[in-house]
């Protein structure tokens, strides 16, 4: 098992891909960098810098989210999937409120990243079904492949709510037709 170190030059995006509970951390300490477009270019100490933080308080603030970071622990196994006891929650009450109540989740994943999530009564011939917390999850082939390791929860910040799925295959490909994919380049995900 290995830890997450967050250092002050990592990207906030990054930062907040990996630990999404940075987001309120950083947001709590002035540092509003969460939600816009620049996060995804700016490193974690020059945002704090450039909205007037102190360098004691931006180390303060890297160490709250290290503080987290060191207690995240990776529950999906290398061949298969987790959903945290939250996201189950939270998918049980959408069935209810759907008339869904018994039915299972099918996930569908291409090699580009996305994702759709629909109820589905039971696992259809070539389906890999698994369980977690009481709501089964129902994967095609292709889609297991593309989500292999991945953990998927849900989340509620200031800024909004839902599914997140820290998937370790995304962009490890360097892109769709790359052959690195879950269709193997062959386009079948929607990749050319």
């Amino acid at each position: 098992m290995s830890k997450t170190t967050i250092t002050a030059d990592m990207l906030i995006a990054d930062v907040i891909k990996k630990i999404p509970a940075a987001a309120e951390i950083m947001t709590s300490y002035g540092l509003h960098c969460t939600s816009c477009s620049v996060n995804a270019f700016e490193p974690i100490k020059d945002g704090a810098m450039g909205h007037g933080m102190s360098e004691e308080t931006a180390d303060e603030m890297l160490a709250e989210i290290n503080k987290i970071a060191s207690t995240i622990i990776r529950l999906a196994p290398d061949d298969g999937i987790y959903l945290t006891e939250n996201a189950a929650k939270k998918v049980k009450e959408f069935a209810t409120a759907e008339n869904k109540t018994g039915y299972g989740l099918k996930i569908t994943a291409d090699c580009s990243g996305n994702y759709s999530m629909d109820f589905q009564e039971k696992a259809e011939k070539g389906e890999k079904k698994f369980e977690f917390h009481g709501v089964e999850i129902f994967l095609d082939k292709e889609s297991l492949k593309n989500l292999l390791g991945a953990e998927i929860d849900f989340l509620e910040t200031q800024f909004g709510s839902g599914f997140k799925i820290d998937n370790p295959n995304e962009n490890k490909s360097g892109g769709c037709g790359s052959g690195g994919c879950g269709c193997g380049g062959s386009g079948k995900c929607g990749c050319k």
